[in-house]
């Protein structure tokens, strides 16, 4: 390979711009450094320091170690590393270690011990050297980016895998509702057996693959529902619809008599021919619930499936995630109260729930399974009913991690709720949840379903703080 001076490249007059990405960003998305076409790409060489720091943790750490060796690849692909490095996207972009440039003008107040306010003086003085160069700083730190902006650093959040707000405002749709002519009605219920009640999809309907729909008469009285399958719509009974012989729930009759919602949400859940299905929705609408009761019922009651796994990404308020910690006891019950939400499931579909020996029996006999999200590589998940709850805490490249570890004979359901984020590293726009939601979206399948829970039906205090009580 050609030997490429950087800073000579950097003097050079065009228009090539300059990216330098904060370690949020490569642990956000290891193949980051790949997304910015023919422009230069910065590494400051504080930042492999904090990367080489989180490589042994637990939620981030496979990123970590993938970012070392994609790295480590390109580095070994170049004649002269210590300059430029050629980026291999089809564009010749530049990618770059810079070594000094702390600007002499840095304000003394900020301390260059925090790497933070490194990347921002490395910054200032690459500007203060290369003038006629855009430096861009891209992170998804809002208040490293609210200090570059006071330090008058060009900066933008890490957009690739970003949607906008009115795109994700559109996911928070209640279920189509469908007025059906008497022809079409007829030709729905002309067979004797409900299983071949369905008539053909037309395109003017707009649904995706496995979406469900309430339909109406010409009367507008509703009389059922129907799933998209095909080229044919196919129906199913509202009053019918049931997990665990629970039926879809209302909280209050005289807002909603129906819950359409969580009734398609069953039907997915129960249908064998979905095997991955993904629910968003606020708290207290009913996600786990179903998942949970379908979970049981498939292995339990159908014996579809071997076993159930439960997962989950553990985050605290720690800065590099949280390990399931080294105090005495087993991995199980170190993550039993990390998993609550599941756990207080189980009790309450288990029969035995007084003496709690229902659910202890089953976690215990490891037909359930309780999975940290770090440790899923290791996991066998053949024959599975897998349940990935707060999805939103984890990024794409650990919802792809899980993804691949899929059998022909699993079912994935995943949970979450996009506006409740709790890692540091992920917002409501660009986390696992929402990115596999968008790519079923628009890469629909006949083995892939989603669904937005729209109604509240924790109970009315809870909707009362959910709709009265606003964060500030």
């Amino acid at each position: 390979m050609q030997n490429i001076r950087g800073l000579d490249l950097l003097k050079q007059q065009d228009e090539r711009e300059v990216y330098i990405l904060d370690t949020n960003v490569l642990l956000h998305d290891p193949s980051a450094i790949f997304r910015f076409h023919e422009h230069f790409v910065v590494i400051p060489l504080f930042v492999l320091d904090e990367i080489d720091n989180i490589k042994k943790d637990p939620m981030i750490g496979a990123n970590s170690r993938e970012i070392s060796k994609k790295l480590e690849q390109l580095i070994q692909r170049s004649d002269n590393p210590g300059d430029a490095i050629i980026i291999p996207n089809g564009c010749d972009g530049i990618l770059l270690f810079p070594r000094g440039h702390l600007s002499q003008k840095f304000p003394a107040e900020l301390s260059l011990s925090y790497k933070d306010n490194a990347i921002l003086s490395q910054t200032i003085g690459l500007q203060e050297v290369y003038p006629h160069r855009k430096f861009i700083l891209v992170t998804k730190d809002r208040n490293l980016r609210i200090k570059a902006s006071a330090l008058d650093i060009n900066n933008v959040d890490y957009l690739h895998d970003k949607i906008s707000e009115e795109y994700l405002a559109s996911f928070f749709q209640p279920v189509q509702q469908i007025v059906l002519e008497e022809t079409e009605i007829n030709n729905l219920f002309k067979s004797k057996t409900s299983e071949s009640w369905e008539i053909p999809y037309r395109k003017k309907w707009h649904l995706k693959e496995n979406e469900g729909i309430a339909l109406f008469d010409p009367n507008n009285s509703f009389f059922g529902m129907a799933l998209r399958k095909g080229d044919r719509l196919k129906y199913f009974d509202y009053h019918s619809t049931k997990v665990l012989d629970m039926p879809p729930k209302v909280l209050d009759e005289t807002i909603a008599q129906h819950n359409f919602e969580q009734a398609v949400c069953m039907h997915q859940a129960l249908d064998d021919d979905i095997k991955i299905q993904i629910i968003i929705g606020k708290a207290g609408t009913g996600k786990t619930h179903i998942a949970m009761a379908a979970a049981i019922e498939k292995v339990f009651k159908e014996r579809k499936y071997d076993s159930i796994k439960l997962i989950k990404p553990v985050v605290t308020k720690s800065r590099l995630g949280e390990d399931v910690g080294f105090l005495p006891g087993s991995l199980k019950r170190k993550l039993i109260p990390k998993m609550r939400p599941f756990v207080e499931k189980l009790r309450k579909f288990t029969t035995d729930i007084e003496t709690e020996e229902g659910y202890k029996k089953l976690l215990d006999s490891g037909i359930i399974e309780l999975l940290n999200l770090a440790d899923i590589r290791g996991a066998d998940l053949a024959n599975s009913f897998v349940i990935f709850d707060e999805a939103q805490n984890a990024n794409p490249f650990q919802m792809r991690t899980l993804g691949t570890r899929l059998g022909e004979d699993s079912k994935l359901i995943v949970l979450g709720d996009p506006t409740q984020i709790d890692s540091i590293y992920l917002d409501k726009y660009s986390n696992a949840l929402i990115n596999l939601y968008e790519n079923a979206m628009n890469n629909a399948t006949v083995f892939t379903a989603q669904i937005c829970l729209i109604q509240m039906v924790r109970s009315h205090t809870s909707k009362w703080f959910e709709s009265t009580i606003q964060g500030r």
